[in-house]
């Protein structure tokens, strides 16, 4: 198998990717092309970053899957196998995800993703204990720390949405591919290790007003529908009370070709009253 991109927003911390580049050079049945977006002087944030390595690798014929990955993430050294083995046996998955897991008392593995429970306002993660986890499990959205994406997904609905710069991209990424039929797994025998420091804390104002745009935006996207119903309403002869009532009218047209009532005569007689 040829070797799998890895895109990698990096800023401003050389241990941290070091010792993410290491982990990937690490990798057992498995070899990795490695992408790093230095984000240190332009700070063009996490969603660009990622687009920019999606539209490098996604649209070439010869690459299949592409990992986007944290710099604070470190890969145990079967982990992109284990994820590989399970998007090739399961074609209906578009987005697999390991397991993260953190440093517990006494060197003990914790979980510290093991799927999602909500994806709003701020994303609430499933952290059952690490033994818990015996077999692959859909998820709501993916954890954007680390994620293999098949790239068959990615030319079929584009890249992340770019008006979420730092977060919530990864889930609305999850939500539109799973829109379209494709399915978010979990493969628990792939770990990696990820504390979620980075975008659970706050540094600085200008970070918390990005933030806090990112969330407003895909909630008028996807829970109050704002977004999308002042795109869709767009030409003056649509209004509420008539799409309403064309709605009315076609699930009726639709009962009359499903033998549920009426007949198509009746149909067009409707829709000319």
């Amino acid at each position: 198998m040829p070797p799998v991109p890895v895109i990698i927003p990096y800023f401003r911390a050389p241990e941290k990717l070091s010792k993410c580049v290491a982990a990937l050079e690490a990798q057992v049945g498995a070899t990795c092309d490695v992408f790093v977006r230095d984000n240190s002087d332009d700070n063009i944030l996490f969603t660009a970053a990622v687009n920019e390595g999606m539209r490098k690798y996604c649209f070439r014929p010869d690459v299949d899957f592409v990992l986007v990955l944290n710099q604070d993430a470190y890969l145990d050294p079967d982990c992109l196998r284990r994820l590989l083995d399970f998007m090739q046996g399961n074609p209906e998955c578009g987005i697999a995800c390991p397991l993260q897991v953190g440093a517990g008392e006494g060197g003990a593995r914790t979980v510290t993703w093991g799927g999602s429970r909500q994806a709003f306002p701020l994303g609430v993660h499933e952290c059952d204990e690490l033994r818990n986890y015996t077999s692959p499990r859909e998820t709501f959205w993916a954890n954007g720390a680390c994620m293999l994406i098949r790239t068959e997904l990615v030319k079929e609905i584009g890249v992340f949405d770019r008006n979420m710069r730092f977060i919530c991209s990864d889930a609305d990424y999850s939500f539109t591919a799973r829109s379209r039929g494709w399915k978010v797994f979990i493969v628990p025998g792939a770990l990696v290790e990820h504390g979620l420091a980075a975008s659970a804390t706050a540094t600085n104002r200008d970070l918390s007003i990005v933030k806090a745009r990112d969330i407003l935006y895909f909630g008028r996207k996807w829970l109050t529908g704002d977004l999308y119903k002042g795109l869709s309403f767009e030409g003056k002869e649509l209004t509420r009370i008539g799409v309403r009532m064309q709605v009315e009218k076609f699930q009726k047209y639709l009962d009359v070709l499903e033998g549920r009532a009426g007949s198509v005569r009746d149909y067009f007689k409707l829709r000319q009253s």
